[in-house]
C-alpha cells in the first residue's frame, strides 16, 4: 500500500509549540519502539538537574510522529495498520517519578491516564472543527485497557510502557521514562480498514479539515492533556487515582460485558466486567459466580 500512496512527514506546527522537542518523519518500522531507542541513546528531553529535580516547571514531553509505519506492533507483538496520509501514529515520551511509575497501587493508571488523553484529543478537536456526529449516539468509549471504540467498532489504541530511564545522569533510579503511543483511523475509507470491526473518524463524524491539519491538532491536544493529567496524578497519585476511576467509569465500553480475557500465563477467563478497582485492575464475575481481579500486565488478549 505504501508504494502506491504519497508518505510524507507530518506537519506539526501546533505540536511544535506545546511538546519539548518533536522528531517527525515519512516512514519508520515503529513510533514506539524509535522511543525505546531514543530512551537508550539518552536523546529524550528529561529536563532533570544534579540534584534529581526537574529543571523546569512542568513535565517534558518528546513527542515522534510518523506518517507510515512499516512494524507497528501494539501489545504483545500484535499489528497496528496505518494508511498514509490517513492515519494518526505518534508516540509521546514523559519522565514520570520512580515512586509513581513502580508503585503498584498506582502505576496501573499511567495507561488510563494514556487513554483518556487520547479521549481528550479526539474529542477537543472535534469541537474545535465544528464537526458535528452523523449518528446522534455517536459517542466515543474507552474498551480497557487501551482500545477507542466507536459504536461498537475501533477507531484507535493506546500503547503505554515504563521504561527504564537514561543510565548515568541525575534522573537514573528517581525517575521512570513513559512511553505512550497512540494511533487512531482518521481519514480512512471504509474498503481501507484492517478489519470490518474497525472504524475511522471520518465514517462518524463531519465535515473534518485537512489531515495535515487534523493530525497535529490531535497531536497537540493529546500531548497537552498527557502533561496536565501526568502532572496531577504526580502531585497527588491517590487523590487523582479515585478522580480517574470515576472518570474512566463513565467512558469505559466494558462495564457490564461478557468477555473472555486470554491472560498471559495460557489460561482464559470468561465472565461479566463488574467494576474497576482502585489499582486500575478490573473485577470479572465468572460463570461459577466467583469475581476475578485482572490487571491490564495479566491480560494477552481480551474479546
Amino acid at each position: 500500500m505504501m508504494s502506491l500512496l504519497k508518505v510524507a512527514a507530518p506537519r506539526l506546527e501546533r505540536t511544535r509549540s506545546v511538546a519539548d522537542m518533536v522528531v517527525s518523519v515519512a516512514d519508520m518500522d515503529s513510533t514506539h519502539a524509535e522511543a525505546r531507542r531514543m530512551v537508550e541513546r539518552g536523546e529524550i528531553v528529561v529536563n532533570v538537574g544534579e540534584s534529581g529535580e526537574l529543571a523546569s516547571d512542568h513535565l517534558p514531553i518528546t513527542v515522534i510522529a510518523a506518517d507510515y509505519l512499516s512494524n507497528a506492533l501494539v501489545r504483545f507483538g500484535r499489528p497496528w495498520i496505518t494508511v498514509p496520509g490517513k492515519s494518526l501514529t505518534a508516540t509521546a515520551v514523559v519522565p514520570v517519578p520512580a515512586r509513581v511509575a513502580d508503585d503498584e497501587l498506582f502505576n496501573g493508571w499511567l495507561a488510563m491516564i494514556g487513554e483518556l488523553a487520547a479521549l481528550d484529543a479526539l474529542e477537543g478537536e472535534i469541537d474545535a472543527c465544528g464537526a458535528r456526529p452523523y449518528d446522534e449516539d455517536c459517542g466515543f468509549k474507552l474498551k480497557w485497557p487501551n482500545d477507542i471504540y466507536c459504536h461498537g467498532l475501533k477507531i484507535g489504541g493506546t500503547v503505554t510502557e515504563v521504561m527504564p530511564s537514561p543510565s548515568g545522569g541525575p534522573a537514573s533510579g528517581v525517575w521512570r521514562v513513559v512511553a505512550f503511543s497512540f494511533g487512531a483511523n482518521l481519514l480512512v475509507p471504509a474498503d481501507h480498514l484492517p478489519t470490518p470491526q474497525a472504524t475511522s473518524l471520518q465514517m462518524n463524524v463531519g465535515p473534518l479539515p485537512g489531515i495535515e491539519e487534523l493530525r497535529d491538532g490531535i497531536i497537540s491536544r493529546f500531548a497537552e492533556s498527557l502533561r496536565s493529567r501526568l502532572e496531577a496524578f504526580v502531585d497527588s497519585p491517590m487523590e487523582q487515582s479515585k478522580r480517574l476511576r470515576s472518570e474512566m467509569r463513565h467512558v469505559c465500553w466494558m462495564m457490564g460485558r461478557e468477555i473472555e480475557a486470554q491472560l498471559i500465563d495460557g489460561s482464559a477467563v470468561r465472565g461479566v466486567v463488574v467494576a474497576l478497582n482502585d489499582d486500575a485492575s478490573i473485577n470479572v464475575e465468572t460463570p461459577d459466580g466467583v469475581t476475578r481481579a485482572l490487571l491490564a500486565s495479566e491480560v494477552g488478549l481480551l474479546q
